[in-house]
């Protein structure tokens, strides 16, 4: 019986948010993981029909006496009524269990008479269409670059008796967006595999895997994860880092911010600096921040594009039900205008030059609505362009969602959809800083070196000098990352003129020494 006590108490701890179905099944306090997953999975899938059928008979009210909580009665219903095997034996002296099994025939009564109603001849056809039309998408892992190597990786699946193949939908294969991503088949039970043990790999969504991708700091950046937990992305930060540098994790839920530290510390992450409190509350010019280049930002969201889990129909009865379509625009609306604080926030950072944003939603209004808010607010920042974004991947931002965006803005966002990109729903913007404001931070540069050279020689610098200094800045990795990828902006025109006229003069230097 105490199978099915831990069973109804994980589908509570869904029901309240206080875990994930892999999180809460994962602990160390339940024995037989594989079986406590598919029943949890099962009754989740099944939940809207069960709790019909449960109503339908007053099963709650008839067995006031036993202590059944709905949640185990959910449970036990499902193996009373919708598998052979029944609930074992050995169980049912157990009040609780013993009430479910002496209403089994009023029970499965109740379950025709609904199949009956709804017209339907298969109990699976009674599921909602979110569930019966879910896509299966494959089981993606992350293989962790500060352990081991992709092609390691592929060579123990292949000895564990994998294949390796060219398309996804068979056996094992490597990503051909993201090197460091395999590929295996749906619902691939890892939580024995020794990679996964070891840490050598993490269970990641594909799309989940794209923010720190492109975000890409090199070695040695100083980097903020805004909203980290549970730490897959922070991990993968550090992975493309080498572990090389600092990145600041926030989170402001003490319990995930512990479980961020438990996955990163099993990940071999050692430049994590994991910190309980709110993102937007931190003061950009704080010594530790006012050197942050990279910022990484996935806050809070509609969780619309998942699909990849049941956790979301834990609440699905009540929340489907209760919550009409006024009230889902207001919480797209509450949740729209955080993420956009969050994003404002992060560009206040004095040396921020790339932020990466975030979401698994498939509405616009937290995707392409936001980048354009911030994009009408924040003229110091643009979007990075294509070159810089997943540039092979295909499904970019959403046309009819267009707004003030011009077809190039759209073209540098990236967006994931279930149905044709196997793989939840996601969408990413990246913001790099304005060349301009690159500029302003070289004529400070110039004006320092003035400063200096007045100091020593009492001299003032030369014209032609003061240009050398800014064409050199200007041709320094900052700078050129940023605006090499921007066809005619007026920086680089100048370059170009400068670079040209110096050639030039060193043709006619060239030229005179011949004669």
């Amino acid at each position: 019986m105490n199978f099915y006590r831990q069973a109804a108490e994980i589908l509570d701890k869904l029901s309240l948010k206080k875990g994930t179905v892999k999180s809460l099944v994962l602990n160390p306090k339940v024995q037989d993981k594989k079986r406590m997953y598919a029943i949890v999975c099962e009754t989740l899938k099944y939940k809207l029909v069960l709790e019909d059928v449960i109503e339908g008979v007053g099963l709650l009210k008839t067995e006031k006496k036993v202590n059944l909580s709905k949640s185990l009665a959910l449970v036990l219903c499902h193996d009373l009524l919708l598998t052979k095997r029944g609930p074992p034996k050995s169980i049912l002296m157990a009040p609780a269990a013993s009430g479910v099994v002496k209403n089994k025939s009023r029970l499965a009564a109740e379950l025709a008479r609904l199949k009956v109603r709804r017209g339907v001849q298969e109990i699976s056809d009674l599921l909602p269409a979110s569930v019966k039309n879910a896509v299966t998408i494959p089981r993606y892992v992350r293989v962790n670059t500060l352990k081991t190597t992709p092609d390691h990786a592929l060579r123990h699946y292949i000895r564990s008796g994998y294949r390796q193949v060219e398309e996804w939908s068979k056996t094992v294969m490597q990503d051909p967006h993201l090197p460091e991503l395999l590929i295996l088949p749906s619902g691939t039970d890892l939580h024995a595999d020794a990679l996964y043990v070891r840490g050598d790999i993490i269970i990641q969504d594909k799309a989940s895997c794209f923010p720190a991708f492109v975000l890409n700091p090199p070695p040695g950046s100083s980097v903020v994860d805004a909203c980290a937990a549970p730490g897959n992305k922070t991990s993968h930060l550090v992975a493309r880092m080498n572990n090389q540098g600092k990145v600041i994790a926030y989170d402001l839920d003490a319990r995930r911010l512990d479980l961020l530290k438990r996955m990163t510390g099993k990940a071999g992450c050692n430049i994590i600096q994991a910190k309980h409190g709110s993102f937007l509350e931190t003061n950009p010019k704080d010594e530790a921040l006012s050197q942050v280049e990279y910022l990484l930002l996935d806050p809070s969201c509609s969780g619309s594009g998942i699909i990849s889990r049941l956790d979301h129909l834990a609440d699905v009865a009540t929340a489907s039900q209760s919550s009409s379509e006024w009230e889902e625009k207001d919480r797209l609306v509450s949740l729209s205008q955080f993420q956009i604080s969050i994003i404002k926030h992060a560009m206040t950072f004095p040396a921020a030059r790339k932020i990466v944003y975030s979401t698994c939603s498939v509405h616009a209004q937290e995707n392409e609505r936001v980048v354009e808010t911030i994009l009408a607010s924040h003229p110091h920042f643009i979007l990075a362009p294509r070159s810089q974004v997943l540039p092979t991947w295909s499904t970019r931002g959403e046309t009819k969602s267009q707004g003030n965006l011009t077809d190039e803005q759209l073209d540098s966002l990236v967006r994931a959809y279930p149905d044709k990109d196997r793989t939840n729903g996601f969408f990413v913007a990246c913001f790099i800083r304005r060349p301009a404001s690159i500029s302003g931070y070289i004529d400070a540069g110039i004006k320092e070196t003035r400063k200096h050279d007045r100091s020593e020689s009492e001299g003032e610098t030369d014209k032609e000098e003061e240009e050398e200094i800014r064409e050199d800045a200007m041709e320094s990795p900052a700078a050129t990352s940023t605006i090499d990828s921007i066809p005619g902006h007026p920086k680089r025109r100048k370059q170009t003129k400068k670079k040209q006229r110096k050639r030039a003069r060193e043709g006619k230097d060239v030229e005179a020494s011949l004669w």
